[in-house]
């Protein structure tokens, strides 16, 4: 405080010692002379010092004028609180800019509104999912380029505690969760994010939940009828007993076989260890060629042509039993007289492929890619009455997936298809026997 005063009270009092000297001089003329002069020199140096304090406020860029006294400690102060101000605001801009960056690689869509919900700023994603284009629509109401008449009133009510789900405006086939979060009184921010894949996975759980209720229903249906007439029969006809019986056993068989293969589906999906013990596939591909032969009966050309010197490393279990559904649904649904192929190979740039090709009906394309979907069926009515349960390439894939594998489906309506399981290299090893060769052919006799 001292250091600030010191300065203006030593001038007042050489202003003061000043005109008493003139006083006692020139008298009381001499006194007002000196005095008056005093002042106007004191005021005109405060005004150049405040016209180099506004031109130095106009450009800020320049260095600071140098100055003594109050001025002097003026301008320090000013320099200083600019030179924090603009600190901080780099900092502030760093921090947007990092923040824009950041929010601008997320996978939703992000718009900052004003309080009018007119769009300040959005990311890539919701380029993308709102269909948005920056040299367009920064600016512009949020509500003119989102045309939903469910988002304008969520907007215009303003209630944001629930989230709003709506179709994507760039792709009417996705699906959008909305949510609006206030950052201050004059912004908000809209989230977008897609749902699709929730809504088909949830679709998809509805359906599994329906397609069992449905496939148990049926059996259990028979077997609760077939029981109800027994306990009104009297004296059952033994003929009629035992032929009732044998379609009870169907329905049970019906049954159990649905369960397993539920069972074998959940332990799939559950358990994400897989073994790695040597599988001999070849051994695996004759003993397949055998079993496909014996329930064929003669109506199929059926051959088998394997590369004796590659095996696996996985689950021999669940590599039998998922390459058996794909060998038994070639001989169920391939007509008689038609041809099936059986082949295990080493694929061109490593890794391995177990394929079975058949001379069916052949599958239209749209039913492709939902073949391995629970109880998905192309044929209801054939598949029933082939004994299928609707789980069995759900099974092959995720066992082919267990093995970091892959399912390849390709089939031409008419001519056939072939079912592919398509295995990496790092599964692939050479026989643990002596007696590795050359291909092994099988033909059908």
């Amino acid at each position: 405080m001292l250091a600030f005063w010191w300065r203006p009270l030593t001038a007042a009092a050489l202003l003061a010692l000043s005109t008493l000297l003139a006083g006692l001089i020139f008298g009381r003329v001499g006194a007002w002379v000196t005095v008056s002069i005093g002042l106007a020199l004191y005021l005109l140096s405060h005004l150049q010092q405040h016209a180099r304090l506004l031109a130095w406020l106009l450009k800020p860029g320049r260095s600071l004028p140098r100055s003594d006294g109050l001025w002097g400690e003026t301008f320090y102060r000013l320099d200083k609180l600019m030179r924090s101000h603009l600190d901080t605001e780099h900092r502030v801009s760093a921090e947007l800019d990092q923040m824009q960056e950041a929010t601008r690689l997320l996978p939703d869509g992000v718009v900052i509104l004003d309080t009018q919900n007119r769009i300040q700023w959005f990311n890539e994603a919701a380029q993308a999912m709102l269909a948005l284009r920056p040299e367009r629509d920064f600016g512009q109401f949020v509500s003119y380029l989102v045309r939903n008449s469910r988002f304008n009133e969520w907007l215009a009510g303003e209630d944001y505690t629930q989230p709003l789900s709506i179709a994507a405006p760039s792709a009417s086939e996705k699906n959008l969760s909305l949510r609006m979060v206030p950052l201050s009184h004059e912004q908000k921010m809209l989230l977008a994010h897609d749902i699709t894949e929730i809504d088909r996975v949830e679709a998809m759980r509805r359906d599994f939940v329906a397609n069992v209720s449905h496939e148990l229903r049926t059996p259990i249906t028979v077997i609760v009828g077939f029981l109800e007439t027994f306990a009104e029969m009297e004296k059952p006809d033994t003929a009629q007993f035992k032929q009732h019986v044998a379609l009870l056993r169907e329905q049970s068989d019906r049954i159990r076989r649905l369960v397993d293969d539920l069972l074998t589906l959940a332990r799939l999906e559950g358990d994400s260890d897989v073994s790695d013990a040597p599988v001999d596939v070849p051994a695996l591909c004759r003993r397949m060629l055998e079993e496909a032969r014996s329930l064929s009966h003669g109506r199929h050309d059926i051959t088998l042509e394997a590369d004796a010197h590659v095996w696996l490393l996985g689950s021999e279990h669940e590599l039998y039993s998922a390459f058996t559904n794909l060998v038994s649904n070639a001989v169920r649904y391939t007509p008689e007289g038609g041809r099936i192929g059986i082949r295990w190979r080493e694929r061109e740039g490593g890794g391995a492929e177990f394929s079975v090709t058949d001379t069916g009906e052949g599958i239209e394309p749209q039913h492709i890619p939902r073949l391995t979907e629970r109880f998905y069926r192309v044929d209801r009515g054939r598949s029933r009455a082939t004994g299928g349960t609707g789980l069995g390439l759900a099974i092959v894939k995720h066992t082919v997936q267990r093995h970091q594998g892959r399912l390849r489906i390709e089939s031409t309506v008419g001519k056939g298809s072939t079912f592919a399981a398509c295995f990496p290299p790092e599964r692939v090893i050479p026989p643990l026997t002596a007696s590795a060769g050359a291909a092994v052919r099988s033909d059908a006799a």
